[in-house]
């Protein structure tokens, strides 16, 4: 019984070594180092219904952890025959995305929105980095859709953060102060 368990689970990993290998060796994928590193990422995202090269673009190891990419997330959901979204704003200082499920008779029932503004990411120090200053919709996209998704349907993404949020998390607080003027303007002190 112990070597059918063994012949399955090296069974189970000979594909995704394989394919690591030629993804390692393919200097495409700046995040991995070996193909250990990418059979990870091909098995994550077999999990959550990925191609190996679609595991590959859109997940990411970032602090040793794996992270989805917004654009993996938003796919997914869309994919999702239970689940979908809707932008309903998005400009430069806020986004908000209405999240439904599938009811009775094919009927889109609401399960809430998600509303990220420039105001939350300044908040959470995040509007000096270059990214937030040239790409804001983007950014507020990624993080109200991201928060949506874990909110109203975290099984399309089993529980995965966005790469820009595990990075964001693993930097140190900035040493600047930012205010906040009463009319939703962000001043940078220091």
């Amino acid at each position: 019984m112990e070597n059918e368990f063994d012949l399955t689970t090296e069974a189970m990993f000979k594909e995704p070594m394989a394919l690591g290998d030629i993804f390692a060796q393919s200097g495409m994928f700046p995040d991995i180092k070996t193909k250990a590193q990418a059979a990870v990422k091909i098995l994550a995202g077999k999990e959550l219904g990925l191609s190996p090269f679609e595991s590959m673009a859109s997940i990411y190891i970032v602090n040793g952890k794996l992270a989805l990419t917004s654009k993996a997330m938003a796919s997914l959901v869309k994919k999702s025959t239970r689940y979908d979204y809707e932008v309903k704003v998005l400009d430069d200082k806020t986004c908000t995305i209405i999240f439904t499920e599938q009811g009775e008779e094919d009927q889109l029932m609401p399960l809430g929105e998600s509303t990220f503004t420039f105001l939350d990411a300044s908040k959470a120090g995040l509007v000096n980095k270059d990214v937030w200053k040239n790409y804001p919709r983007n950014m507020l996209f990624a993080r109200a859709l991201s928060n949506g998704v874990r909110w109203y349907c975290p099984q399309v993404i089993c529980g995965y953060y966005t790469v820009e949020e595990v990075s964001d998390l693993a930097e140190e607080t900035q040493a600047s102060v930012v205010e906040i003027t009463e009319e939703g303007e962000v001043k940078k002190n220091g």
